[in-house]
């Protein structure tokens, strides 16, 4: 997917990746960094009946844990990426140990932020250019 231009339009600088990059970032995240630690990653595939549809990133800031999440292209509109927020809100906060998730999102992939803000995410403001969502888990969360 990273070197796809399709997927990585709205991924950092918009260009696909060398594979320099690729092996970069995926030794980042198979390091096992403490997850308490900034820059910590973790990296999840969802898969439908063995077949790979998407990749799921988290990564630990200072303010919270940054998500992010890549479709390929044949898989757009099937609800993938809402499947694996949905999968990550339920995970991160346990794993990360953390109520504060944020996503950054190119203002012109509307897509992206339609379905972080049904999943209760909130457009909190722009930085660097970016949309900046926020989400932070409830305190009376599972409470009755």
């Amino acid at each position: 997917m990273a070197a796809d231009p399709r997927v990585t339009k709205y991924v950092g600088d918009g260009g696909v990746w060398d594979q320099a990059t690729i092996e970069e970032k995926t030794q980042q995240a198979l390091r096992g960094t403490p997850l308490n630690e900034p820059g910590a990653a973790r990296w999840f595939v969802a898969h439908r009946i063995d077949q790979p549809m998407g990749v799921f990133v988290y990564t630990r800031q200072e303010s919270g844990v940054e998500i992010g999440y890549w479709v390929p292209p044949e898989y757009w509109t099937q609800g993938i990426a809402g499947a694996m927020i949905d999968a990550g809100l339920e995970m991160i906060p346990r794993l990360f140990t953390t109520d504060t998730l944020i996503a950054h999102v190119d203002p012109a992939n509307a897509a992206s932020g339609r379905v972080l803000i049904r999943r209760g995410l909130h457009l909190a403001g722009r930085e660097n250019g970016l949309d900046r969502y926020d989400w932070q888990e409830s305190p009376f969360a599972g409470c009755s």
